[in-house]
């Protein structure tokens, strides 16, 4: 056989192997392009999840926070020479020491951020927003933390119990719960117990209630960015 037909029936086998080669790694690679297409999918759709539910979370968090704020502010109506009324008093000063907490569902940033599949997340917006989204969280856990150490202070302080064990269950007009009010009211630290209150819910820069409009918005964004299945 001629060397020059031996020559084209090597190169024609070296190109066979190659493009054989070249097709197997195309098809490896459009498997697996595939399967991370499929997981990142999972994953928008366990962020919707969790963001629907964060959603109603959200709502009723700005609820009760409004309504903390607004019987902070009848609270330090007294402290501030208001007629006392008893029993609005009562009332006030209980819906603003209720500890609040922000609880977001972190079942699927968790497993995001542990797996390392950020990345499979292919809209970048998406990506960049729900990063922003929990730094808010974070950032709103930490001031919600900063306000439960305060209650815990100033409920928990061993002059202060005997008070709140007889401010438990509803009003009742008695000496003792008049007698309370009249502690209280005269308690400075309990001024600004709720003048902290004000300031961590209603600052216009790193407030709670600022915070928790900031998250709902991006929430509500993400919410249109993720396709419903």
């Amino acid at each position: 056989m001629p060397a020059a037909d031996t020559l084209r029936r090597h190169l024609a086998d070296l190109v066979v192997v190659f493009v054989g080669v070249v097709l197997a790694f195309a098809v490896e690679n459009l498997r697996e392009d595939l399967n991370e297409r499929a997981v990142g999918e999972q994953y928008l759709h366990g962020f919707r999840e969790d963001l629907l539910a964060d959603l109603s979370m959200l709502q009723a968090q700005q609820e009760i926070r409004r309504s903390q704020l607004e019987n902070a502010l009848i609270v330090l109506g007294f402290f501030e020479g208001q007629p006392v009324d008893p029993q609005r008093f009562f009332e006030a000063y209980h819906l603003v020491l209720a500890n609040q907490y922000t609880a977001p569902n972190r079942n699927t940033i968790d497993e995001v951020l542990s797996s390392g599949g950020l990345r499979l997340i292919r809209n970048a917006e998406i990506r960049t927003r729900l990063l922003n989204l929990y730094a808010i969280y974070y950032r709103i856990a930490r001031l919600e933390e900063h306000m439960a150490r305060d209650f815990d202070e100033y409920l928990y302080d061993p002059t202060f119990s005997s008070v709140r064990i007889r401010f438990e269950g509803p009003w009742e007009d008695t000496p003792e719960n008049q007698h309370d009010v009249e502690t209280l009211l005269n308690d400075l630290r309990i001024e600004n117990e709720i003048r902290l209150v004000v300031a961590n819910l209603e600052s216009a820069s790193w407030g709670v209630l600022d915070e928790l409009d900031l998250v709902r918005s991006q929430v509500e964004q993400l919410l249109q960015l993720i396709p419903a299945e």
